[in-house]
């Protein structure tokens, strides 16, 4: 557990509805997937309150993220906002649950030595919300194939001179294929 994610829960009664404020700057957690990347300090802020079966957080992320556009491979930095909601469970009543049979309870987020940790929401949250693909504009044409150089920084007229290579095998599958369906 990051100590910079670890919540200490000695100001928080635990008495149902008791309330604090969530404030904390996380400095540059390295959250990513292989094209997207946080960036900076993550800034949170929102709520811990008591309920029966623990402590509820409600609170949002703020954070900035670096890509690549697939396409076009130019850099793309944005900011991000992320809402999370978690229930942290005493563990007395996740060992009830688990006892009662219930088979989710096993993996239920604990309150541990009057602590929790929110790093695992925290990224889980921000990486599930990364673009897959991230894309700097949607209709991003990509790169030319012969020069590489940005196609939305060309002109319309751009063209390379090439010599013509003799079809591939597939290609005269592909006319061979399209000549057949023609004829139906």
């Amino acid at each position: 557990m990051s100590d910079a994610f670890r919540i200490s829960l000695q100001d928080l009664r635990r008495q149902e509805g008791a309330r604090i404020d969530l404030v904390r700057t996380i400095e540059s957690p390295d959250f990513a997937t292989d094209l997207v990347r946080t960036v900076g300090d993550l800034n949170i802020e929102g709520s811990l309150q008591s309920v029966s079966e623990g402590v509820l957080v409600t609170a949002r992320v703020d954070y900035d993220q670096v890509s690549e556009c697939a396409r076009c491979l130019r850099e793309i930095e944005e900011e991000g906002t992320a809402d999370l909601a978690e229930l942290y469970f005493y563990e007395n009543r996740a060992k009830a649950l688990k006892e009662s049979g219930d088979e989710e309870a096993e993996e239920l987020p604990l309150i541990v030595n009057d602590s929790i940790d929110l790093e695992s929401l925290v990224r889980d949250t921000i990486v599930g919300q990364m673009p897959f693909i991230p894309l700097c504009e949607p209709d991003c044409p990509g790169l030319c194939s012969v020069c590489g150089e940005r196609l939305a920084e060309l002109p319309e007229d751009h063209f390379h001179e090439t010599e013509e290579e003799p079809p591939s095998p597939l290609d005269e599958l592909r006319a061979k294929l399209v000549a057949e369906e023609q004829e139906k």
